[in-house]
């Protein structure tokens, strides 16, 4: 990690910022002097990140260096509606609920809803920029960001004082994806560059879910559409909980190991297991039933529907698989 703390914007980057557009400000955000540099030989390089095609070499930040962990990617519209907005913010309350850093680009709408959300949730939040770090865009976004930095992290992959442009916007979706365990679809229409951060998603494995909307409402467009083509319907916290688990890459065989045929029952996944070899359950009667959180049950069904043990039923229910079977 590279100590910037100390840097200055060339004279001339900052001309160009200025004549770019009149909505960018290319100053670090009032209050902030945290500055950092992370290169993929750094240990606080994201893991995630750096096991992702296109990584970059070198990740400018403002803020917090360890901030960057697993978490969820929250996009829409720029012109987003009254209830995309809200639903922004939502998704993002859930998943801080879950632990989970909040990533989006800080743009006006969507972006900028679940980055409050985030933030008001008591969690981290992580904007991805489309220009320099130090950069602030767009121009009335300087307080938002130095509150994101001040518990989480502005960061970009483009080197500090440079402007933002149109295709660095694009390049900046795709980094959006890599950083993201699952990528969230809130509110946009057809066609939109939202849609450019789920095309990198798909190329870079991750997982896309979306929030449906009305049918009458173009801005719903986009994530119905997805949810069409086989995106993970967010409708609920527990759906959310479901998409994250079952986006997860890694093994937790521990869990499994209470499965076999001549299982104590004594683990929790054997618990859970158990009790659906009787009947389909839904996840809050087996939580219930059971006594465990909700959040592990969900934990232990991901895991389980991901081997083919179990299958979740049209009504909400969870119900063992004739494969499953062959355990009982």
């Amino acid at each position: 990690m590279t100590d910037a703390a100390s840097y200055t914007i060339p004279q001339r980057q900052t001309e160009l910022a200025l004549n770019l557009d009149k909505d960018c400000h290319p100053q670090k955000p009032s209050g902030l002097s945290a500055a950092f540099e992370i290169d993929k030989d750094d240990a606080s390089y994201p893991e995630l990140l750096l096991a992702r095609e296109g990584s970059p070499d070198l990740i400018y930040g403002l803020g917090q260096e360890d901030a960057l962990g697993a978490g969820i990617a929250i996009i829409g519209a720029r012109n987003a509606t009254p209830y995309g907005r809200r639903i922004a913010g939502l998704v993002a309350s859930w998943a801080t609920d879950l632990g989970l850093v909040v990533y989006s680009g800080g743009a006006r709408g969507c972006d900028q809803a679940a980055h409050r959300a985030a933030l008001e949730s008591g969690g981290r939040t992580v904007a991805v920029m489309g220009c320099g770090a130090d950069v602030v865009y767009p121009s009335k976004a300087g307080k938002l960001l130095a509150e994101i930095a001040d518990s989480g992290a502005v960061i970009s992959e483009y080197a500090w004082g440079m402007p933002p442009m149109k295709y660095r916007f694009r390049a900046r979706n795709r980094l959006i994806a890599a950083l993201s365990d699952l990528v969230v679809v809130v509110e946009a229409r057809l066609p939109s560059g939202t849609l450019s951060t789920v095309h990198h998603a798909l190329e870079l494995g991750v997982p896309v879910a979306a929030v449906p909307g009305s049918i009458l409402q173009l801005e719903s467009a986009a994530p119905n559409r997805l949810i069409s083509e086989g995106a993970f319907p967010i409708c609920c916290r527990d759906d959310l909980a479901l998409a994250c688990n079952l986006s997860s890459t890694r093994s937790d065989m521990a869990m499994l190991a209470g499965l076999s045929k001549d299982s104590s029952g004594e683990s929790q996944a054997g618990k859970v297991f158990s009790a659906l070899r009787s009947e389909a359950a839904a996840v809050d009667e087996l939580a219930q039933d059971l006594g465990l959180e909700l959040a592990e049950v969900f934990e232990i069904l991901a895991h389980l529907e991901v081997q083919g043990q179990v299958i979740r039923l049209a009504d909400g229910r969870y119900a063992i698989t004739e494969k499953g079977g062959l355990l009982c």
